[in-house]
């Protein structure tokens, strides 16, 4: 592709198309899975749409069927994206406070020392153990082919119009930007999976989908593993890691403060 590539709707999908430039993403992931298979190791998705009954459901927002692996444009988006657990049981703290007629201070106060007299780490808090299994990782992106944005007018309006049917049978009668950045999964790798079964103007397969955090902290991209998907190797074009870092720094402490989580210390590694 072109250095002078720009972004456009395609011709022959009507999906907003971004061109992968080869900038720096970044990805915040657990070392067992890293150690073993490089920072693109992730488990293989069996499912889009509706999940049976009888598996729990812990696909990411993108997931199609094989591998998706995601990136942040910058650290702290990569940050905001993996602490969000933690950000909900810090924001549960003033239902709970409340309940028992005290100030949430008082109640992280004591629930604090409750915690240390039992020994044990206080449930809001990212403890040491988290911190201490994952890295962040500085990331080549690919260089060559392209993104699909999935929250642009354009990819929306073609996508409530290709999917219409399997969108209504999921509860969403017309696709909006809460469908793509929702909680429900069983729509949004709905989504993901037309997406990627698409074949562009150029004869190309899409990377995988470029999206704008609901953190606000930045963009994302969704990238889908097709080569290991297919049993091959890595490519030239697939994101490569250029550094990895202990997750104690400046953008995971800008975060972390930005929502009032308690980080708990621990023996730095580097």
């Amino acid at each position: 592709m072109s250095t002078a590539a720009r972004s456009r709707v395609c011709p022959r999908t009507g999906f907003y198309l971004v061109p992968a430039r080869g900038q720096d993403g970044w990805r915040v992931a657990q070392e067992r899975y890293t150690r073993s298979g490089g920072i693109l190791a992730v488990r293989a998705n069996r499912h889009v749409g509706p999940m049976p009954e009888d598996v729990p459901d812990r696909r990411g927002r993108f997931d199609t069927i094989g591998r998706t692996v995601y990136f942040g444009d910058q650290a702290m988006t990569a940050f905001a994206e993996v602490l969000q657990d933690f950000r909900a049981a810090r924001v549960a703290l003033q239902a709970d406070a409340d309940s028992i007629g005290m100030t949430v201070e008082e109640y992280i106060t004591k629930v604090g020392d409750d915690a240390s007299a039992n020994g044990r780490e206080r449930p809001w808090a990212i403890g040491v153990d988290w911190q201490m299994s994952r890295c962040l990782h500085r990331v080549a992106m690919p260089s060559d082919g392209w993104w699909v944005q999935i929250d642009r007018k354009e990819t929306l309006n073609r996508l409530g119009l290709d999917l219409a049917e399997p969108l209504r049978q999921a509860g969403v009668p017309m696709l909006t930007l809460s469908g793509t950045s929702g909680e429900d999964r069983a729509v949004t790798t709905l989504l993901a999976e037309h997406v990627r079964g698409q074949t562009l103007f150029d004869g190309s397969r899409p990377l995988g989908i470029q999206f704008i955090s609901k953190t606000g902290y930045g963009a994302c991209w969704a990238w889908w593993d097709r080569r290991a998907d297919g049993g091959l190797t890595p490519g030239a074009n697939d994101p490569k890691s250029i550094g990895d870092w202990n997750v104690d720094g400046a953008a995971f402490r800008s975060v972390a403060s930005d929502w009032d989580l308690g980080v708990l210390p621990g023996e730095p590694r580097y």
